[in-house]
């Protein structure tokens, strides 16, 4: 053999364990940066996720205060007369919420389905309401209210520009 060609084979050899020490060290799509960040996505998600189902069961609740439930709606103060029409005719009938499921939308809207209780017994049940993300609070959104009221039928003039 002549010394070209056996240094043709030894640059053979170099490339080819090269290529192999890159497959073997170096991260393909499957980097560990990868399963952190979803996880870091997944843990943001139920927490999102959980606060919604929070906020939406304190609206319902019995013994939230006005001013709490106001708090927890998208334009609350702008509901304040309608709800506590609402809230104080079904006071005696402790209502309250079962929240079905929740699923993200985008960065700021979740559909929430939810049933309403009242002394304990469900009332109105999968029905379909809306989250939204406002100045960082997940809030009930007013559209979901809204509905509420339709079927109440009670719907409050405030309710008419609202899809």
């Amino acid at each position: 053999m002549s010394k070209s060609t056996i240094w043709s084979i030894a640059g053979i050899v170099v490339v080819i364990v090269a290529v192999v020490l890159i497959i073997i060290f170096v991260p393909n799509g499957s980097s560990s940066k990868k399963p952190t960040n979803s996880s870091a996505t997944n843990t943001k998600n139920t927490a999102i996720i959980n606060t919604i189902k929070a906020n939406f069961a304190s609206f319902f609740a019995a013994n939230t205060t006005m001013s709490e439930r106001q708090a927890l709606l998208q334009n609350g103060s702008q509901f304040a007369q309608p709800m506590q029409a609402e809230f104080t005719a079904l006071a005696g009938q402790k209502p309250s919420l079962t929240i079905n499921s929740v699923s993200l939308s985008n960065a700021t809207t979740a559909q929430v389905n939810y049933t309403v209780n009242l002394n304990g017994q469900p009332v109105l049940k999968d029905q379909k309401g809306e989250a939204v993300e406002v100045n960082g609070k997940w809030l009930v959104s007013d559209s979901t209210l809204c509905q509420l009221f339709s079927l109440s039928g009670s719907t409050p003039s405030i309710c008419k520009n609202i899809s």
